[in-house]
């Protein structure tokens, strides 16, 4: 029921991670299938709006015109799931 949070199952290796982030202002559910985004999955896992979120999506974002435009982090190069980021 939340504007603003997206709620969305990653795969990363051989796990799947549900993750949920503030998004979905920038993002629809359905745009992001299949996609192949960059994650931190170091972090304790914490309940959001009532889900558990095992991880954050990791984007850019700035400010124009007074609105947040954001961009999820991704590779220029196909990367198995999971691959480290270094």
């Amino acid at each position: 029921k939340s504007k603003k949070l997206l709620c969305s199952q990653v795969k990363v290796g051989s796990k799947t991670l549900q993750i949920v982030s503030g998004i979905r202002k920038n993002y629809k559910a359905e745009d992001m299938v299949g996609k192949k985004v960059m994650v931190l999955v170091n972090l304790k896992p914490r309940m959001i709006a009532g889900y558990e979120s095992q991880g954050m999506l990791l984007s850019a974002a700035f400010e124009q015109d007074g609105e947040e435009i954001l961009s999820l982090m991704t590779s220029l190069r196909d990367m198995p799931a999971g691959a480290d980021i270094a």
